[in-house]
């Protein structure tokens, strides 16, 4: 490795080239390989080398290609390469936006001020150091935000806190969605990140009173403060929560039991009950198996029969279940959702909470059906069981009957007999990098593309089926798309990968793109392509329908069956 002098300027990664340059990451590192004046790093001694950015200027202008680049971008470059770390160039920014950091920076941060709002700056330099250091929002923010909003609809500028608030994201996500707050308070076991969040929540919302303070919110004792909100997204499966250290009998977060090592999760939200004021709610992030683990029952029971535990929310954006909690008072019922009507489920709960509820993605359970051995508060349960009217199970059965007619009419391709071909090959991975596709992790978007729902080869290398046709958005996080260029032919690609993608020993994400990379496809003229992708694509078409239909007709058989039971349902002679 070499490193050459860096002090003449700003030094940028391949990374951050791609995103000025509004290319995918593919395509830079294909200007790496192809084009021999490329600049050399300045410094290759590092996980991600770094290369000068007035030599890319030059060369892009050289190659007519142009770099978006903003002040705000020059002042990120320049404190990237004056700081150890992105934490520490974030920091520098932060105290800069207080008016306490570098002159220099504090100058530079005004003149950025007249252009762009000040919430708004601070959030790209947020968005800037989370991409060098490989980290990004965590999961589950929004759907949290959506329900705390919902669940705070009728209190003007509400006072909210997030006792394990981190960099602020939740709360952020919370005030853009509630509007004026009259309180935005976080705590955080790291002084930096509970500065950052502070001076985000100051620009956010300039009429809020903002704190963030430092301290681990468990082990010390509740404050005197109470709030209308409390979000919460605890850290998940750490084993010691303190709650052996509470004040045994005075403690308010043991006033429904004392949670097992085993339950951390629960003593995060007995702490969000113990922050309530009346009628105020906590909304909190709540791994799924908490809702049925034999360890957390007495807890669950207690919460249920004090009327502490209102609602829960099974959200597959959040990954996790969603826990609505309230100050102890009378009910009868759990409402439990899916998430798709959370809104109008939860307005028509709260104006009547004795009465029974059911839609097409929520219903209340009543508390006497959840007090068992297991106390199982999980949505999926008691959902599976609603029960369907005749006019849901009419629409139903007309949709599968035109799907299975449409199946029936479906054209299928006519197959012959051929001698077995020894055409030349090539790689998967010489066709990346010639840029005649590009293979995408996770479902992202790169950046050439502008819409998600551009169709692609769809590669699960841990479910089933393995290879499908969708469009790039419906690609999840452990899957993989590969999408082409008008000289190679989708539907080709796509067979050749259904029969020569090397499957792993087990079945895990693991070295994925390498057999990926590894699958060799016969070199064809565009127009055999097209004629033998267009023949895949059609059975494969066919096998996705008939997935629906059987996914339509199971759905439509438990529904049926839970109607029928109930008497909800009639059979008509």
């Amino acid at each position: 490795m070499t490193t050459r002098d860096a002090s003449s300027g700003e030094t940028i990664t391949l990374t951050d080239l791609a995103r000025l340059a509004g290319v995918g990451r593919n395509a830079v590192s294909n200007w790496r390989r192809r084009e021999a004046d490329f600049p050399s790093p300045v410094d290759e001694s590092v996980r991600r080398p770094r290369f000068s950015l007035h030599e890319l200027e030059q060369w892009a202008k050289r190659h007519g290609r142009t770099l978006h680049l903003t002040g705000a971008d020059r002042l990120w470059f320049a404190l990237a390469g004056s700081h150890p770390t992105a934490g520490a160039a974030l920091g520098a920014v932060a105290a800069a936006f207080d008016g306490h950091g570098e002159p220099a920076i504090v100058k530079e941060l005004k003149d950025l001020r007249r252009e762009t709002p000040a919430a708004a700056l601070f959030e790209f330099f947020i968005e800037r150091a989370r991409e060098a250091a490989g980290t990004g929002v965590p999961p589950g923010i929004a759907p949290l935000a959506e329900i705390a909003a919902v669940v705070t609809a009728g209190t003007a500028t509400p006072a909210v806190h997030d006792p394990a608030c981190d960099e602020g994201d939740l709360l952020a996500e919370v005030a853009r969605h509630t509007g004026p707050c009259r309180v935005l308070s976080g705590q955080d076991l790291s002084a930096p990140r509970a500065a950052i969040a502070e001076q985000r929540l100051r620009l956010l919302d300039e009429h809020a009173e903002v704190t963030a303070r430092v301290g681990d919110s468990l082990l010390r004792p509740v404050p005197a403060e109470q709030y209308d909100l409390v979000v919460c997204d605890p850290p998940f499966n750490v084993k010691d929560g303190g709650a052996d250290q509470y004040a045994i009998g005075d403690d308010p977060r043991l006033a429904y039991g004392t949670p097992p090592r085993t339950e951390p999760e629960l003593a995060w939200a007995l702490h969000c009950v113990a922050l309530l004021a009346p009628g105020g709610h906590a909304v909190v992030r709540m791994p799924a198996q908490v809702a049925h683990r034999r360890t957390g029952r007495r807890i669950r029971s207690e919460l249920l029969r004090w009327g502490a535990l209102r609602a829960v929310v099974d959200s597959p954006e959040a990954k996790a279940h969603i826990w609505i909690l309230a100050p102890r008072g009378e009910t009868t019922q759990l409402l439990v959702s899916g998430g798709g009507d959370f809104a109008e489920a939860w307005q028509s709960f709260t104006a009547a909470p004795d009465a029974p509820l059911a839609t097409a993605d929520s219903t209340t359970v009543p508390l006497m059906r959840l007090w068992d051995e297991d106390v199982d508060i999980s949505p999926a349960v008691y959902l599976a069981g609603t029960a369907g009217d005749a006019a849901s199970l009419a629409e139903a059965v007309s949709g599968l009957s035109g799907r299975l007619d449409a199946l029936a009419r479906h054209p299928l391709p006519r197959f012959g007999t051929g001698a077995e071909e020894s055409a030349p090959e090539t790689s998967l991975a010489d066709l990346e990098r010639d840029g005649h596709l590009i293979i995408t992790p996770g479902g992202a978007e790169p950046a050439s593309s502008a819409a998600g729902d551009v169709r692609c080869v769809i590669v699960d290398p841990v479910g089933e089926p393995q290879v499908r046709l969708g469009g790039r958005g419906e690609a999840t996080e452990t899957q993989w798309t590969v999408s082409c260029e008008p000289t190679v032919d989708l539907g080709w690609i796509a067979a050749a990968l259904a029969a020569r993608l090397p499957t792993a020993t087990k079945r895990t994400a693991t070295g994925a793109k390498r057999r990926l990379l590894s699958v060799k496809i016969p070199r064809l003229t565009l127009a055999d392509q097209r004629r033998r992708g267009a023949a895949y694509t059609a059975l494969e078409d066919l096998r996705a329908a008939l997935a629906q239909a059987e996914a339509d007709a199971e759905a439509l058989a438990a529904e049926a069956a839970a109607g029928l039971v109930s008497g909800t349902a009639t059979v008509e002679d």
